[in-house]
């Protein structure tokens, strides 16, 4: 199947990635400030949403077009890709809006600050040479003091 083929459906893709980062449909429509209920019906294909919000949508996924538009068989199944806080929880999962910090007090959270500049660092790391990875390396122990 490709994206140009009659099979390909928008919806059922963000599903897909959605499930494989184990998050729920209404946390994701609340990031993307969308009805649940039309995530659903977006999700099952029964609406075909714009350009506009399926960007959203992956907006509120932390996911791009590329992972959108992958073929099947290069996307990961049954496995999240979630970069792992420093006390062991999904980075996906500790994000919350700031109605949901202030609901939240006492867990660890993140702002979408923080989790693009990680995700900036992710895909810096993939393909950095040794020498930079040394760099950042010599960095953070220094800003870390150890």
């Amino acid at each position: 199947m490709t994206r140009n083929s009659p099979e390909f459906e928008v919806g059922p893709r963000l599903a897909g990635i959605r499930a494989n980062r184990g998050v729920s449909q209404g946390t994701i429509a609340r990031r993307a400030e969308i009805a649940p209920a039309y995530l659903s019906r977006i999700e099952t294909g029964h609406v075909h949403p714009t350009f506009t919000t399926v960007m959203r949508v992956l907006d509120a996924l932390h996911a791009d077009l590329d992972e959108l538009l992958a073929p099947d068989e290069v996307r990961p199944r049954g496995h999240p890709r979630c970069p792992v806080t420093s006390q062991g929880h999904c980075l996906l999962e500790v994000v919350r809006t700031s109605a949901e910090i202030g609901r939240a007090e006492g867990r660890e959270t993140y702002s979408i600050r923080e989790v693009q500049l990680l995700r900036d660092l992710a895909t810096f790391m993939r393909t950095a040479t040794p020498e930079r990875v040394r760099a950042i390396e010599m960095l953070l122990r220094e800003l870390l003091g150890t």
